[in-house]
C-alpha cells in the first residue's frame, strides 16, 4: 500500500534499486497528484501492458509475498506479473513486494507521442557485474501483445561479456527483431520495432556503464514528504449523514457510499471542482483535503467525515484574491480555464509545505494537470508569489 510519491520520495527507494523504481514511477504515473493515490501494489496488481513500472519490477527481480489461507507464499515476478489474477484467486490477498538486492547499473528509456501519455515502448535494462564481465542482465521491454517480458535472447548475448559495443548492438538488434509488438491504434508492430532498436540500444550502454561504475541514475532533487496523516477509523457506510467543513464552513450532507467527493461538493455549489475525465488523470477536480492535493473524482465523499475541504472558491474573494490567484491573473497564466482552480490549488499546497520551492519542484507539483498549453505562465506566476513572500 506504499504510494508511488513515497517511493519517487525515498532515498531508501533510490539506493535499494539503483534509483530504478522511483524514476519508472515517475515515468508510469507523469501526475504527482495520482502518484500520491496510486501505490505498488495496486499498479502490479492491475498490470498495466504498457507500465514502465511493471516492467522495473520484472527487471529487479522482484518478489511477491501473497497471503492465502494456507499461509503466505512468495511468487517471483516472473510469474506473478504475467497473469496476476491467477496468484491472487480464492481471496488471496498481496502483502508485501521485496527487492531482493540493488543492480549495479540501471536504465530506463522510453517514446512516447506526449510525456504525459502512455510508452509506445520503454526499455529496461538492470546490470550485475563480477569483476569486469556482466555476470547478470535483465532487460525488458513493454508495447507487446503481452504484458512487459524480458527478452531472454538479449539477455544471453549480455551475459559473460564485458559490455563491448558490438555486443550491445547485437542485443538491441535481438530486442528488436525477437520481442513480439503489438498492433493497435496508436502505432504498428513495426512502427514500434523501428523504436525500439535505438531505444534499447541507449537502455543497454547506459545499464553497461552505470554498472561498470556502480553508478546509479541521476535523479532530481527529493522533496519532502507532507507530514503523515493517520487514517481515521471508517464504521460500515452504506448510506448517512456527513459532517465536513467546506471552505471554512460546517456542510452537512446526506450521501451514499459510493457518492464521491466531487459530486457532493459539486451538489453543494463548489462548482470550481470541475468534472474532467472521472479517472483522476486530468486533475481537474483537486481539493484541497486537511491541506493535501487530492482528485476528488477518485475520493468517496465519506472519506471527508469529520475534515477540512478548501476547493478555490475558498481561496479567495473577487475583492481580496488570494497572491496566487492575483499572480495568476496577471502573468495570463489562466488560459482556458478549466484547470485553473487544480493548479492554483496545488500551488497553494506545495508553498505551505515548501517555502522557496525551485522551479523542478513547482514543475513537478503542477505536472498533468494542464490539457491545452504549456506550464511556463503558471510557473512564473508561483515563484513570482514565491518571490515576493
Amino acid at each position: 500500500m506504499t504510494a508511488l510519491e513515497e517511493i519517487v520520495r525515498s532515498p531508501e527507494a533510490h539506493g535499494a534499486t539503483g534509483a530504478l523504481l522511483p524514476l519508472a514511477c515517475r515515468a508510469s504515473v507523469p501526475s504527482r497528484l495520482l502518484r500520491g493515490m496510486a501505490t505498488l501494489g495496486g499498479e502490479a496488481v492491475v498490470a498495466d501492458p504498457d507500465s514502465e513500472l511493471v516492467a522495473a519490477l520484472l527487471a529487479l527481480n522482484a518478489i511477491f509475498v501473497v497471503a492465502r489461507k494456507d499461509g503466505a507464499v512468495e511468487v517471483p515476478a516472473l510469474r506473478f506479473l504475467r497473469e496476476p489474477a491467477l496468484d491472487l484467486a480464492g481471496g488471496a490477498l498481496l502483502r508485501s513486494v521485496l527487492i531482493p538486492g540493488a543492480p549495479d547499473g540501471a536504465a530506463l528509456a522510453r517514446a512516447a507521442a506526449l510525456p504525459s501519455l502512455p510508452p509506445l515502448v520503454a526499455v529496461v535494462v538492470t546490470t550485475s557485474y563480477s569483476g569486469d564481465k556482466l555476470s547478470r542482465v535483465r532487460l525488458v521491454v513493454t508495447g507487446l501483445q503481452a504484458p512487459p517480458s524480458r527478452v531472454l535472447e538479449a539477455e544471453g548475448q549480455l551475459e559473460r561479456s564485458a559490455g563491448e559495443e558490438d555486443v550491445v548492438k547485437e542485443a538491441a538488434e535481438l530486442v528488436a527483431r525477437l520481442a513480439p509488438f503489438r498492433d493497435d491504434a496508436r502505432a504498428t508492430a513495426e512502427e514500434r520495432r523501428r523504436i525500439a532498436r535505438p531505444l534499447a540500444l541507449r537502455a543497454i550502454r547506459a545499464g553497461v556503464e552505470r554498472g561498470r561504475r556502480r553508478q546509479p541514475a541521476r535523479t532530481p532533487g527529493l522533496p519532502p514528504l507532507p507530514p503523515p496523516r493517520v487514517p481515521a477509523p471508517m464504521p460500515y457506510f452504506t448510506s448517512g449523514r456527513l459532517e465536513l467543513t467546506v471552505n471554512g464552513r460546517a456542510l452537512h450532507a446526506e450521501v451514499d457510499a459510493r457518492t464521491t467527493l466531487s459530486e457532493l461538493l459539486r451538489g453543494a455549489g463548489a462548482f470550481g471542482v470541475k468534472a474532467g475525465c472521472a479517472t483522476g488523470r486530468c486533475g481537474a477536480c483537486t481539493v484541497l483535503l486537511d491541506g493535501r492535493p487530492v482528485a476528488a473524482c477518485l475520493t468517496l465523499a465519506v472519506r471527508a467525515q469529520g475534515r477540512a475541504i478548501v476547493t478555490i472558491e475558498g481561496l479567495g474573494t473577487p475583492e481580496h484574491p488570494h497572491a496566487l490567484q492575483s499572480a495568476f491573473a496577471a502573468s495570463g497564466a489562466v488560459q482556458c480555464g478549466f484547470c485553473t482552480p487544480a493548479l492554483v490549488l496545488s500551488s497553494r499546497a506545495l508553498l505551505e509545505a515548501v517555502a522557496e520551492p525551485t522551479e523542478q519542484e513547482v514543475r513537478e507539483e503542477l505536472s498533468s494537470l494542464c490539457r491545452c498549453a504549456g506550464y511556463a505562465r503558471a510557473i512564473a506566476a508561483v515563484r513570482a508569489v514565491r518571490s515576493a513572500s
